[in-house]
């Protein structure tokens, strides 16, 4: 049988071991059988017709191209769909190979004997399958030279820098990128040793390199590079291996990002929220991180530092007369001048308002922060230039010291603001160190304020609650809870005694804590005897409430509240509103986020405008008891309050009456739509456990609190 007939025979049988040899052959497992076979029937169907056609004596020198309706350049497609599917040269010489020993092998078995003309088809068929695989190679490299022209031309365009060095870190390609951040051409870094780079040690480290080939991972990184212009530039990078066929590391190629825009976006936001933007100190965000990480350092090591709390004296009268702008000059020129007076690793910050704090570090020498509190105070106390005005804010300054006065962030700032205003009363443009404020009470009101400031700790105050009825039902639903300090020696005293006090010395903030607190923890006991979460009712003072040293313990405050299930209504009076306070909303909304509801004590003596208590959300008006009292038809109170009462349910507000005394007066009210009121017709406020019995005796089997006053 002659080749040609043979293979047209046996073609089935042909390609069913070439499927068998490819599969072997080729890298790619699992492929169909569409692209094992890849126009092998083609070419050795084109290969039949070239060997039918009459010997010339001489082979064609044009490119094979069979005579076939169906294998027109089919060994050049062969070549490259090989190339698309991953194998290499050596693959599809090797698919040759099988091909020309499985159709020899098998056609001159099937001879009973080998004539010359047998011979010469063979030879004939060896150099036909030369050329199919001559130009299935030949395409197959011109598809090489063409990917690799398009990865050239796509790494050369990239903007960031990509680059291969061989095992002893040399250069065996970078793209245009690589190349201009070294300084130099595309053409002349290769060759050139990554090491000798202008670039970071630790990014051209041959320690990394060797990591990457010894443990075949990837490493990544970010660096900093100077660009020969001097400009700073941020790249993060990936170092990879390259792995042979072998599963060995030929080469490590990188890549890196320019991550600037990124870091400098970083930085600026970073910078915001830990940046005053007016003075350009640090806010009371860093200076707070700051102040921890000192007090955690010096418990460590024993390393003293001291706190100073700096106010402005006559600011907001500067402010008010000249103008915001005015007032924001006169803040940063001051900051800059408190800055001038202490050392770079010194912290100098702005809490908030014409308040700024400095820590001064890693001393204890009291003659040395005396003298940088002076030198503050002098330059404080020379005139600030505001346009055309020429104005005096001098500072007082209060002064706590580590370890001595205190052991925490929080304890340092109360004793450092608490010295501060002594150094207000003590005249203003004066030094105050924490440890003179207890020396200066020799006066009863001195003595008074040293009293007081010990009073939680010794366990002098006391909460009173008044009840608060729901007039629709007469249960008690709500308490307000009522301050008093068991005096060792003045007896039980009410708030108009020491509050006032507490505010001028600032000790409102840890007497509103310690009541905070207390509250708190006796949640539970109230909750378990009514059956349900009880509301309490807590008043603030303006003055605390808008100062900013409040935020630390409203956070802590509001904290204990929530892990205690205390339903908490927050009572200020209308000077609050007004208060100018940028982030007054804020502080609202912060509030009410955390389940507090707010309430306007002594609503309708002063003048708050009816758009606030729809902006901040207002939970209860509480009604002035002068409108209750004074409840004669003729006096025009009870029609105010009646007029309050409506308006306040169209805003979706709900009244409390403060000061009910008389059966007439609870009726009338009730009347009128009141919602809740409280006085001492229902009861005076009272101690923890007679407030607990009340509510205790006043349960129904029903679990329902009331108090039945006829």
């Amino acid at each position: 049988m002659k080749l040609t007939e043979f293979i047209r025979t046996h073609m089935e049988e042909i390609l069913q071991v070439w499927d068998y040899d490819a599969k072997a052959i080729l890298p790619t497992p699992d492929l169909s059988p569409e692209e094992l076979r890849d126009h092998v029937e083609q070419i050795l169907l084109g290969i039949v017709v070239e060997l039918e056609r009459p010997s010339t004596g001489h082979e064609r020198a044009s490119h094979f191209n069979p005579e076939h309706p169906d294998c027109i350049a089919s060994a050049r497609i062969h070549g490259v769909e090989r190339h698309n599917l991953g194998a290499d040269i050596v693959h599809v010489t090797s698919e040759f190979g099988a091909l020309r020993l499985t159709v020899a092998q098998r056609w001159l078995n099937s001879l009973d004997t080998i004539e010359p003309r047998d011979i010469e088809d063979l030879n004939r068929f060896n150099r036909k399958i030369d050329k199919a695989l001559a130009q299935s190679v030949q395409r197959y490299a011109l598809e090489k030279q063409k990917q690799g022209r398009l990865f050239e031309t796509m790494l050369s365009s990239l903007p960031d820098p990509c680059y291969i060095l061989n095992l002893d870190g040399t250069f065996i390609y970078a793209n245009r990128a690589m190349a201009e951040l070294c300084d130099l051409t595309a053409d002349k870094i290769r060759g050139k040793r990554f090491a000798e780079m202008p670039l970071p040690a630790h990014y051209t480290d041959k320690n990394q390199l060797e990591k990457v080939v010894h443990r075949k991972e990837q490493i990544r990184g970010e660096v900093e590079i100077q660009s020969t212009q001097g400009n700073k530039r941020f790249f993060e990078y990936v170092y990879a291996p390259v792995i042979d066929d072998k599963g060995q590391v030929e080469a490590v190629s990188g890549i890196g990002h320019d991550i600037t825009l990124r870091k400098q976006s970083e930085a600026k936001i970073w910078r915001h929220a830990n940046y005053d933007l007016l003075t350009n100190v640090p806010n009371r965000r860093l200076f707070r991180d700051r102040l921890d990480q000192h007090v955690a350092h010096s418990e460590r090591t024993g390393d003293p530092f001291a706190l100073l709390f700096i106010d402005l004296d006559n600011f907001k009268v500067i402010n008010d007369r000249l103008g915001h702008d005015a007032g924001d000059e006169l803040l940063k020129d001051a900051a800059k001048r408190i800055s001038a007076c202490v050392r770079q690793s010194d912290t100098v910050a702005r809490m908030g308002g014409d308040e700024f704090t400095v820590l001064l570090l890693d001393t204890g020498n009291l003659a040395y922060i005396k003298d940088i509190a002076r030198n503050i105070l002098a330059e404080l106390d020379r005139p600030f230039r505001l346009g055309d005005d020429e104005v005096k804010a001098p500072g007082s300054i209060g002064i706590t010291l580590f370890p001595e006065d205190g052991q925490s962030a929080q304890q340092l700032l109360s004793n450092a603001d608490q010295a501060m205003y002594l150094a207000k009363q003590s005249g203003r443009n004066q030094v105050c160190f924490y440890n003179q404020i207890l020396g200066h009470a020799r006066d009863a009101r001195h003595q008074l304020v040293a009293e007081l400031r010990q009073a939680p700790a010794k366990r002098q105050l006391e909460l009173y609650y008044q009840p608060i009825v729901e007039l629709s039902s007469g249960r008690v639903v709500k308490a307000e809870a009522l301050l008093r300090w068991q005096h060792p020696e003045r007896g039980l005293l009410t708030p108009g005694k020491f509050l006032g006090l507490a505010e001028e010395t600032g000790l409102m903030g840890a007497l509103e804590h310690w009541v905070f607190e207390e509250t708190a923890a006796n949640t539970d006991r109230w909750t378990s005897l009514a059956g349900l979460p009880f509301q309490i009712g807590i008043n603030t003072s303006p003055m605390q409430f808008t100062r900013s040293t409040q935020d630390e313990f409203l956070e802590a405050d509001l904290d204990a509240l929530a892990h205690s299930g205390a339903t908490v209504i927050l009572e200020m009076p209308e000077s609050v509103f007004l208060q100018s306070m940028k982030n007054l909303g804020e502080r609202f909304s912060e509030l009410q986020n955390a389940g507090v509801q707010l309430a306007l004590d002594d609503f309708g003596t002063g003048h708050s405008s009816l758009a606030y208590l729809k902006r901040f959300n207002v939970s209860y008006l509480k009604l002035d008891p002068s409108f209750v009292q004074n409840d004669s038809p003729d006096s025009g109170g009870q029609t105010i309050a009646e007029s309050i009462i409506a308006m306040a349910h169209k805003l979706g507000i709900q009244v409390i009456a403060k000061g009910v005394e008389t059966a007439e007066q609870k009726d009338w009210l009730k009347e009128a739509g009141c919602d809740f009121a409280q006085g001492h017709y229902f009861s005076t406020p009272l101690p923890m456990d007679k407030f607990s019995a009340l509510l205790h005796n006043g349960s129904h089997p029903s679990g329902v609190l009331s108090i039945n006053r006829h």
